[in-house]
């Protein structure tokens, strides 16, 4: 009994260490870019002038997303190009919306994958939560985007002409500066760049390993009575992703009782519009690590335009719904469908990034 707890004391503290690690390699990985791209300023600013326009902005942070499996990630670079004073407040917004549309692609690659594990239905039924969860993100982000985007351009341009810094001192995020500082004097900022993205690519890949760790069987078992509620269904969603920081965990939960069966497609709706709306609060606390005040009115600006279109689609649930359901069974249809949804996935935001904005 005594081996039995000291192995699982031992376990916890291992965790709850490596946590920690996650949690200041994350601190320091965003301090870090935000640094170096601010001296990198002169080689970055001409890269980024050669965009197109404002849509290839999205297209851009769309693409970003499919690479990274990650749409925080390409949100946190966004946020340290805006506080380096690369970027606008326009661009920023679009880039972190783009960010969000591109993220339904790690819950596309959970469905293969667990298609490879249980070949018993075809791939496009594997993926069709992730393809709901697209279809689902697209339905709230398109609309926030364009909300968004039009707040932005009609109110006073002096508004959002200079950022408001915000006190971090408080949460010690600046005792973190002089070691920033001092890996960009010994490495130089190019390369600075290059280990805080891989740090930041690590710690969330850390945290994300370490959830995969956690037993969801009590969760699967309890979350059934949330999930025929749809306001209540809305807040597991967000609840499970904000404080998980992770689509990953929140979609990955769901995936295996979704495949199998056991939950029907309106209820699982809710759940995962509410896990889109979770995954902007990592964002936000990349902001509030710079201390941008105006990187926080932004993420909280597409946060509202986001609630607005996801109460909106609640508020006609039934319609939406059909749509939903309608929009993908088309696309299971067959694999040739499935196909060209998939090749589309690509198409969409490529053309964006290269076509006139």
């Amino acid at each position: 009994m005594t081996v039995r707890s000291g192995r699982v004391s031992f376990r916890s503290v291992r965790v709850a260490v490596l946590v920690c690690v996650a949690v200041v390699s994350f601190f320091v990985a965003i301090q870090l870019l935000s640094a170096s791209l601010q001296t990198l300023s002169s080689v970055v600013r001409p890269i980024l002038s050669r965009q197109t326009g404002p849509l290839s902005y999205v297209g851009t942070s769309w693409l970003s997303a499919y690479v990274m499996l990650n749409g925080s990630i390409v949100a946190a670079i966004a946020l340290s190009l805006f506080s380096a004073d690369l970027i606008t407040v326009l661009e920023l917004f679009l880039l972190v919306s783009g960010s969000r549309l591109g993220a339904p692609g790690i819950v596309l690659l959970i469905g293969a994958l667990e298609f490879l594990r249980a070949p018993s239905y075809s791939l496009p039924e594997a993926m069709r939560l992730g393809t709901l969860t697209f279809l689902v993100g697209l339905t709230v982000y398109a609309p926030a985007t364009v909300i968004g985007a039009v707040v932005i351009w009609v109110t006073e341009r002096s508004t959002w002409a200079r950022d408001v810094p915000v006190d971090g001192r408080a949460g010690g995020v600046s005792l973190f500066e002089p070691l920033t500082t001092a890996i960009i004097d010994q490495l130089g900022a190019a390369p600075s760049a290059l280990v805080a993205m891989l740090v930041l690519v690590g710690s969330f890949h850390l945290l994300d390993t370490l959830l995969n760790r956690i037993s969801v069987d009590w969760l699967r078992e309890h979350m059934f009575v949330f999930l025929q509620h749809r306001w209540l269904s809305l807040g597991l969603g967000f609840a499970v992703t904000a404080v998980t920081t992770s689509v990953a965990f929140s979609m990955g939960v769901i995936v295996p009782i979704y495949n199998r069966g056991y939950i029907r497609r309106d209820e699982i709706v809710p759940y995962v519009m509410g896990a889109s709306l979770g995954t902007l609060t990592d964002t936000l606390l990349v902001a509030l690590i710079l201390e941008s005040g105006t990187g926080i009115a932004i993420v909280l600006l597409l946060f509202g335009a986001a609630a607005v279109s996801t109460i909106a689609a609640l508020s006609v649930y039934d319609a939406y719904y059909a749509f939903l359901e309608a929009v993908q069974n088309a696309l299971l249809e067959n694999n040739r469908t499935f196909a060209v949804f998939v090749a589309m996935l690509v198409a969409v935001p490529f053309a964006l990034v290269v076509g006139p904005g």
